[in-house]
C-alpha cells in the first residue's frame, strides 16, 4: 500500500513535469514566431536523418510549412496541459512519444531523449502516474457530495 502511494507520486511529479517541460517548448516556440523551414532545409542538406525521413521531410513537409508551423507548438502546448491537468493522458503521451521520436529523427538531441524515456515510463505505469489527475478530484468530491 505505501509503495503504491508513493509510486503514485512519483510518477504524477513526473507527469507535471514532463507536461511542464512540454508546454515551455511550446510556448517558447510561438513567442519565437517558431517556423519549420530552416529545419526542412537542414535536414534536406544533412546526413543524419534516415533517408525516408528525408525523403518525408522533402514531400509532405516542405510543402505544407504553414500547417506544421501551427502544428508543432500547438501539440506541444496540449501535450503539456494534457500532462499536467491529466485529461486525455494517454493520447497526450502517445503524442509525446510520437514528437520526441520525430525530433530524435530530426537529429535535434536536446531534451527529447528525456522526454522519450519520461514518457514510456508514464506509458507502462499508467495506472500510477494518472492516480492524482483533475479528473480524480472530480470524482472524489462528486462521490462525497452525492453521501451527503
Amino acid at each position: 500500500m505505501l509503495v503504491e502511494k508513493i509510486s503514485a507520486y512519483v510518477l504524477t511529479l513526473l507527469r507535471l513535469l514532463l507536461g511542464f517541460s512540454w508546454l515551455q517548448e511550446g510556448i517558447f516556440k510561438v513567442q519565437a514566431h517558431f517556423t519549420i523551414q530552416g529545419l526542412v532545409n537542414t535536414i534536406d542538406g544533412g546526413t543524419a536523418s534516415p533517408g525516408w525521413y528525408q525523403h518525408f521531410f522533402n514531400t509532405v513537409v516542405s510543402s505544407s510549412v504553414p500547417l506544421f508551423n501551427f502544428l508543432i507548438p500547438a501539440g506541444e502546448i496540449a501535450i503539456g496541459l494534457g500532462l499536467i491537468f491529466g485529461i486525455l493522458t494517454r493520447s497526450a503521451i502517445l503524442a509525446a512519444c510520437f514528437m520526441a521520436i520525430n525530433y530524435w529523427l530530426a537529429n535535434m538531441i536536446y531534451i527529447y531523449p528525456i522526454q522519450l524515456m519520461g514518457s514510456i515510463i508514464l506509458l507502462a505505469c499508467y495506472n500510477q502516474a494518472t492516480k492524482y489527475r483533475l479528473l480524480s478530484l472530480w470524482r472524489y468530491f462528486k462521490k462525497r457530495k452525492l453521501a451527503s
